[in-house]
């Protein structure tokens, strides 16, 4: 692997450690500030609800533009969001720093992925995608314990401006020299059938639905711990420890993502990763303790962890030449309209129903989408 894939990585650790820490942060505050679970559901979407109508475009754009310029405007607008939560955490200014926070992570996440998979080459491109992984596996565990200490030690208020130095000092890093970003293959300048036409391709399409699954399995989990944790009175710090113990396990679990893969093929890891994750929603649903909430946030993190790096490399193959941004906005598109509508969903149901039988729902969907993957990814 280039020195330069490290390097980046270094970089988006760093962004998105802000970007996880402030959203477990933006959820504890609202059930602090009365908002109970129907507001963690509209903080959650608030994240993805901008994203789920600008992403293609934003995809274009990096198909064109320096990729370097998305990566620093994007930390920027996270350093502002979480600037706003820090001035005054109130639930409309927490809705706006998570809108605000999600626009920017969307532009970082369209470009870095593009970057990595130019990066690692056509030999190369899973690793290259586990090696990004395992680094946010590293700030999928920092984050969390750093706003759940900074909230039980500190305040919400120093909570949010501690993240918001994290984006601010990407931006800066980004923005130097110190990174070389490779540059990405030129577009046609003919006219295409946009995301209709790359929609139409069979195994482009089959791989974004398979996303959907795991993307919105991953979310809702963020959003229901949170929930759960609070209804069984944990503190800030314990409800983070779970969240990071979660991220220990997509780190162990990418470790090993070339030796599964050669063992399992790339759609036998997939559909094994989905069932693991759909059976251990189920099993929250009888989570009624610390130590029993920290070992299934460990297994679940084995199944999730194991299906993106094998996502974004079949997305990145399946791509025509150019426009890997734009199928990179087309997968956000679709992953972040189920991000901001399941939540809104989700937190409704739950201030009636309860949590109970929301862990069975998104565990059946995921089950069906390991059925879904069975049939319709390639076998190679």
């Amino acid at each position: 692997m280039p020195s330069e894939l490290y390097i980046l990585v270094l970089l988006l650790i760093i962004a998105h450690t802000a970007f996880n820490g402030i959203r477990i942060a933006t959820s504890l505050a609202a059930i602090k500030a009365g908002g109970g679970a129907l507001w963690v559901g509209v903080l959650t979407a608030m994240f993805n609800i901008i994203p789920a109508f600008v992403a293609i475009r934003v995809g274009r754009m990096v198909d064109r533009v320096p990729l370097r310029r998305p990566l620093v405007v994007g930390c920027a607008l996270m350093t502002v969001g979480a600037f706003m939560a820090a001035i005054e955490p109130t639930l409309w200014m927490l809705a706006l720093c998570a809108a605000t926070i999600g626009v920017g992570w969307m532009m970082i996440a369209a470009s870095s992925q593009y970057a990595v998979g130019l990066l690692g080459g056509s030999a190369n491109r899973v690793r290259a995608f586990s090696v990004m992984s395992m680094g946010f596996s590293v700030s999928s565990f920092l984050g969390p314990l750093i706003a759940g200490f900074m909230i039980d030690q500190v305040s919400y208020r120093a909570a949010f401006g501690a993240l918001a130095v994290f984006p601010a000092v990407a931006a800066v890093l980004f923005a130097s020299r110190w990174l070389k970003v490779p540059v990405g293959e030129p577009r046609s300048t003919e006219p295409d059938g946009g995301a209709r036409e790359l929609f139409g391709i069979p195994v482009l399409r089959n791989t974004l639905v398979t996303a959907c699954f795991i993307t919105v399995g991953w979310d809702l989990y963020n959003f229901m711990v949170p929930v759960l944790g609070s209804e069984l009175n944990l503190t800030a710090t314990q409800i983070g420890s779970v969240l990071s113990l979660f991220a220990v396990a997509v780190l162990v679990v990418r470790f090993f993502m070339p030796v599964l893969t050669r063992r399992l093929g790339e759609r036998g890891v997939m559909i094994t990763a989905m069932v693991i994750s759909g059976v251990t929603f189920i099993a929250f649903a009888f989570a009624h303790n610390y130590s029993l909430m920290l070992t299934l946030s460990f297994v679940i993190g084995l199944g999730l962890g194991a299906s993106q790096p094998i996502i974004l490399a079949m997305l990145h193959d399946a791509a025509p030449p150019g426009r890997s941004g734009e199928v990179n906005g087309m997968r956000m598109t679709l992953i972040s309209t189920s991000q901001w509508t399941m939540p809104l969903v989700f937190g409704l149901l739950s201030a009636s129903t309860g949590m109970l039988p929301l862990f069975f729902i998104v565990g059946g969907g995921i089950l069906s989408g390991s059925w879904f993957a069975k049939r319709k990814l390639p076998n190679p």
